[in-house]
């Protein structure tokens, strides 16, 4: 009997998942931008979302219908910087490439299953991975990939032991721990290193800009590349139509970057009013995160050095929030976590539910994230998504719960995403129980 029902729902769920035409009806929707939910219901044909109605809609016989019974309807959450290959934790010490691919494996599988559609690889991830996610030969959410990030000598994304002689100079290869950071100095090897991440596939290009925390030899207040060599680097990635994001947390840093082309700062945790103003009134994008640095002190293997470092960072946090709000400087969603914080992902909800309400939060996760994605132009090959609009990519969810009143439910993603939707193909479906 329980043989029986087993293969009843899996035959269900397997017609339902490759459906061409799905109909969800009796869901209130949160369409990506408005903090109002409308009654209504939402035809998904080909993967995209081809009908919003708040009339009833007569369907096909050959349409899968599923009842929303009520619950809120939202685009898939987007996050704009992780680092899917860096979860190998800390305390391991370097591992070879076959672990930290297969850890990225679950790490892939934590952000879908946790309602993250895309995400944005900030440095770290070669294109190849989110080929093979995309192949369906890996699960896990649509990614925009960076390539191995920039970094110059002594730079943040620089890792090596002081006992590894620099790359650049002994004739071996720039790669460093999996292809992860590429060491670059001066103009021509960060316009090759660019490049080559573009070859590979990436779809926006990631450099240190400053000093960082989780690194021993470069100070916070640290400038990071030239100015001719972030010029190189957006210049590259503009021949290619895309865009430069930089890791930076220092006013002098941030000024440096925007002056010189950069589009979007990670983190800036460390600016004053007069630069944010600056970054607002050159459309720059500060992605920003909480959780991640809240929680790194508790990190096994986080050294001495990097807690000092973290502390100066941490104290900046709530300044730079203000500053964001201040000027309506867009930030989107994004959690940086590292080191296995990965089960930490939803956490980021509510932290951020503590400064702004958890509709613009959802619109953070959702349409604010979505319009960075797509700074990467005619490299998305993917198509407009993070909004419920007809015409656009049916990445969808259902929602147990008032998350709109009470953000805290999709910490439990398990129990209250009813239905995960990608592309139009429905991963999760238990709108039935």
């Amino acid at each position: 009997m329980l043989r029986s029902f087993l293969i009843t729902v899996l035959t269900c769920l397997t017609a339902s998942a490759w459906a061409d035409s799905i109909l969800i009806e009796n869901v209130r929707i949160f369409n990506g931008v408005d903090a109002t939910l409308v009654s209504g219901h939402v035809v998904v044909e080909d993967g995209l979302i081809t009908k919003v109605s708040s009339s009833d809609i007569e369907v096909g016989d050959d349409t899968v219908v599923i009842d929303g019974n009520n619950r809120v309807l939202s685009p898939g959450f987007i996050d704009l910087h992780v680092h899917l290959t860096m979860h190998v934790p800390f305390a391991q010490g370097d591992a070879h490439a076959t672990v930290v691919g297969a850890v990225a494996n679950d790490v892939a599988r934590h952000f879908l299953d946790s309602g993250f559609t895309t995400v944005r690889d900030a440095g770290g991830t070669h294109p190849d991975l989110a080929r093979a996610i995309e192949l369906g030969t890996v699960y896990g959410p649509r990614v925009y990939p960076s390539g191995a990030i920039l970094s110059q000598t002594a730079g943040h994304g620089d890792w090596r032991h002081t006992t590894v002689p620099n790359p650049t100079l002994g004739g071996s290869s720039p790669y460093i721990y999996a292809d992860q950071a590429v060491i670059v100095d001066g103009v021509d090897q960060h316009l090759a290193a660019v490049r080559e991440n573009l070859r590979f596939g990436a779809t926006q290009i990631k450099i240190m800009g400053g000093g960082g925390v989780i690194s021993d030899y470069d100070p916070i207040h640290s400038l990071q590349p030239s100015p001719a060599e972030i010029r190189a680097a957006v210049q590259a990635a503009s021949d290619f139509g895309t865009y430069v994001l930089a890791h930076a947390y220092t006013s002098e840093a941030i000024r440096r970057l925007v002056d010189n082309g950069v589009r979007c700062i990670e983190h800036g945790l460390l600016i004053d009013d007069a630069t944010a103003k600056f970054v607002k009134k050159n459309d720059v994008v500060i992605s920003t995160q909480l959780v991640v640095y809240r929680a790194l002190e508790d990190m096994e293997g986080i050294s001495d050095v990097q807690l000092e470092k973290l502390a100066v960072v941490l104290r900046g946090q709530e300044n730079l929030i203000g500053l964001i709000k201040k000027y309506d400087i867009t930030t989107g969603f994004s959690t940086d976590l590292i080191g296995g914080m990965y089960p930490m992902l939803t956490r980021e909800f509510t932290e951020r539910a503590m400064y702004w309400t958890p509709a613009e939060v959802l619109a953070q996760a959702t349409s604010e994230s979505a319009k960075v994605i797509r700074m990467s132009g005619r490299l998305n090959r993917h198509g407009n998504f993070g909004e419920i609009r007809e015409g656009w990519v049916a990445d969808i969810l259902l929602i147990n719960g008032e998350p709109l009143d009470d953000i805290s439910v999709l910490r439990d993603p398990e129990n209250n995403l009813a239905l995960i939707m990608k592309g139009g193909k429905i991963i999760k479906d238990q709108t039935q129980q």
